[in-house]
């Protein structure tokens, strides 16, 4: 194993893992509460290279920080039927509500062929919820995808890992976790660190269509091909969306015409309805 790899480590209460990222796990605490953790311990060994010593201290230092910031958001959104909810404060990261359904992209996997077309456009009715109400705390969530879209025990969406941005009611940026979208689910824009409400909604966009087709776009293409998935989405080169119900809520979120996720909701309803016409 390489000395820029991390090793599991037990902070106090944890009982098992269920999901790593680049900077964080979360593993169980109790029956209804998960801990997220940096991957890198408090304490370290000393005697790493000066330059793995450095990387490993850069990962926690953006691992703490974005925990705070998560903190600090989570609190300014509250509680909310898609919102995880923040449980409390622990030494070593945050304790949330536990979901053992998981992501819904984990959820599709398994599920897929069990899965209704209303069910699906229910889902992105219950995400575009979400974008509504944390635009209106004005919150940017920054990294809206399948994987950080939760199940409840009903099978309702809850948003989760909110590490982006913070906004004053000027625009100005009050907290920034570091948060930004993958290739797949980015807006194209001369300066990739803009974020606003179109780029979570382009990033909807791509959610939505993984929701109700079981793949990303462009599933030819890897994140090694991001120039070529980049210009595609500029020159609105699209996958097929005419006959996807809910492909034009899609096309309306990568050609930002939605400024306000609400007006998804909106035209989500609408299928729904078509849907459910006898």
């Amino acid at each position: 194993m390489s000395l820029y790899d991390f090793q599991p480590w037990y902070p106090r209460g944890v009982r098992s893992f269920i999901a790593a990222g680049a900077n964080h796990y979360v593993a169980t605490f109790d029956e209804t509460t998960v801990l997220k953790f940096p991957v890198a311990p408090r304490e370290e060994r000393t005697d790493y290279p000066a330059e793995v010593q450095r990387f490993r201290s850069s990962v926690r230092a953006a691992a703490v920080k974005g925990l705070e910031v998560e903190k600090q958001i989570l609190r300014v959104l509250g509680k909310h039927p898609r919102i995880i909810q923040l449980k409390g404060k622990h030494e070593d990261g945050l304790l949330l509500e536990y979901l053992p359904n998981g992501s819904i992209e984990r959820y599709l996997r398994s599920n897929a062929p069990y899965t209704t077309v209303v069910q699906r456009l229910k889902w992105g009715q219950q995400i575009a919820e979400g974008l509504a109400y944390i635009h209106e705390k004005n919150i940017l969530h920054c990294d809206v995808s399948v994987g950080n879209l939760l199940l409840d025990t009903d099978l309702s969406i809850k948003l989760c890992d909110f590490q982006g941005r913070y906004l004053h009611t000027s625009g100005n940026v009050i907290l920034d976790g570091g948060a930004a979208e993958s290739v797949k689910s980015s807006m194209p824009r001369p300066n990739r660190n803009y974020q606003d409400r179109k780029t979570d909604l382009f990033a909807f966009g791509t959610a939505l269509y993984f929701i109700l087709t079981d793949e990303l776009p462009f599933p030819e293409l890897d994140v090694d091909d991001e120039d070529e998935i980049r210009l595609r989405f500029a020159r609105q080169d699209f996958p097929p969306l005419e006959k996807l119900p809910g492909g034009d809520v899609i096309r309306n979120c990568w050609t930002g015409v939605y400024d306000d996720a609400s007006k998804a909701m909106v035209d989500l309803q609408r299928w729904i309805d078509l849907l459910f016409l006898p």
